[in-house]
């Protein structure tokens, strides 16, 4: 890695020289720790002789003027309903094309192969209404042989 000289750093701080090569140096400072250092000792050095910003260029005012430049514009409700209709469109178009290649049948089927479907057992919820139905008559003939009991 190269490394640029006191005498360039001096040049970057006073801001002379040109935009390319302040960029590559800038970029170089986020790398190279020597020279960030150098940088550093350079600041010091010449503080006095950097120029101090302005009450006017430091003011709130000034640097929200700045961020407004770089704002984003807001979406309004139509941009944002469109943009919702086209990802549900595409959505759409992505679910009829998987439902007409076969994807969903062959993942519906990878779970499937795992069961033994060969079975004839009756479904969950007919065994559920059979239990219910016996319980609901051990119920009735419990009461009747209570009350013949009394």
């Amino acid at each position: 890695m190269s490394h640029y000289t006191n005498e360039e750093w001096r040049q970057f701080i006073c801001d002379v020289l040109p935009e390319e090569k302040r960029e590559e140096m800038e970029s170089h400072l986020y790398s190279c720790d020597q020279c960030l250092a150098v940088y550093m000792e350079l600041i010091e050095e010449n503080a006095s002789d950097l120029p101090n910003p302005s009450d006017e260029a430091v003011s709130a005012d000034v640097i929200l003027a700045q961020v407004e430049q770089y704002k984003k514009p807001k979406r309004t409700k139509q941009t944002q309903t469109k943009q919702k209709l086209l990802h549900y469109g595409i959505a759409a178009a992505i679910t009829i094309g998987f439902m007409s290649s076969g994807i969903f049948q062959l993942v519906t089927n990878v779970g499937v192969v795992g069961t033994d479907l060969s079975e004839n057992r009756p479904a969950y919820t007919e065994q559920w209404m059979d239990k219910t139905l016996s319980f609901l008559d051990w119920l009735k003939v419990n009461q009747k042989e209570e009350v013949n009991n009394r």
